[in-house]
């Protein structure tokens, strides 16, 4: 099986990240620290090949800002490398050096978190409209129901367990996702529903259930805001439950998908209607926002690049090919 995920995320919060306790229980996790993007990709391509050849289980963790590897996971051996891309804190030497370039950087991204924040205000106003017209104890009981639907019946002999991670994140190529988690024979949830319908209120409902009845749970987070959840994925019921609205918009394709659509369950029916205007023009100022921010990460990943190849033209290219199989060697023992 082969996953592709992220463990960082730039949104309405800032830089958020996930590594910290992504590996608590592996046993080798090797951290490649401020290596430039491009050199990192070509030594965890190496290590992705390798493994695929000898068809391990994989999980490709990607690069929130270009979509580009940033850490190869061999859950079965527990072991992975990871790339601290040269604009996340470290404590290496190179954090004490001056470059123009990483502070533009900086600004840049200063300026998305700004227009993310701008655009999460925005949102707010949108939910507001669905808030006033939501029945929550309609919302409440539809939950109830669905989550003992899903789980009845079904428990371990072990401690539950919970993974954070993102499945999307808004990069220089607009928001990409990875919805192709699921192995052939998962069960695919698709919640419908608006902007403050409690999508992500009921996700949470099913993550403490499923927790509670001893089920390894992996949360999906929504990279705009991550208090919020976009998707709930548990491998051993094959299960999977997701927002499947905008931005990452899906419909079911398969015989056994299911819509839940908690929209149709607790909101009064014509709320679109009425709204229509007011939805229309606050669907236009949050989408200036997102692409107001985007534009900002493009040039701070172009002022990244130059950082990067500042640092890359030190490189040594034998020491770089004696750490490539000291690191295969470590990650594939």
């Amino acid at each position: 099986m082969e996953l592709h995920y992220f463990l960082t995320t730039n949104g309405s919060k800032g830089h958020k990240s996930f590594k910290e306790h992504a590996f608590d229980s592996f046993r080798d996790v090797i951290y490649l620290s401020g290596f430039p993007r491009s050199v990192a990709a070509s030594l965890l391509l190496e290590c992705y090949t390798i493994a695929k050849q000898s068809r391990m289980n994989i999980d490709v963790i990607h690069n929130c800002l270009d979509n580009s590897m940033e850490g190869i996971v061999l859950p079965d051996l527990k072991t992975a490398v990871m790339n601290v891309p040269l604009y996340e804190p470290r404590t290496d030497i190179t954090t004490l050096f001056k470059n123009d370039a990483l502070s533009l950087y900086h600004a840049q991204m200063e300026k998305a978190y700004d227009a993310f924040a701008e655009a999460k205000d925005i949102h707010d106003e949108w939910e507001k409209i669905y808030i006033t017209s939501t029945d929550y104890a309609a919302l409440d009981q539809f939950s109830k129901e669905t989550v003992e639907r899903l789980l009845s019946g079904h428990s371990t002999t072990h401690p539950g367990s919970i993974c954070h991670r993102f499945f999307g994140s808004a990069t220089i190529n607009g928001s990409v996702d990875f919805i192709n988690l699921l192995s052939s024979g998962t069960k695919r949830y698709f919640i419908k529903g608006r902007p403050g319908t409690g999508k992500s209120t009921f996700l949470k409902k099913v993550t403490a259930a499923a927790c509670d009845k001893g089920f390894h749970v992996e949360c999906y987070h929504c990279s705009f805001d991550p208090n919020s959840l976009d998707m709930v994925v548990i491998r051993e019921l094959n299960l999977c439950l997701f927002d499947a609205t905008a931005p990452h918009e899906y419909d079911p394709s398969l015989p056994s998908d299911e819509v839940l659509d908690v929209y149709a369950a607790a909101v009064k029916p014509d709320t679109d209607t009425v709204f229509a205007k007011e939805i229309k023009e606050i669907a236009r100022c949050y989408r200036a926002a997102i692409d107001n921010a985007i534009k900002h990460i493009i040039a701070a990943n172009e002022a990244c690049l130059r950082a990067e190849n500042d640092f890359g033209t030190q490189i040594d290219g034998d020491a770089l090919m004696t750490l490539r199989k000291n690191i295969i060697s470590r990650l594939l023992p």
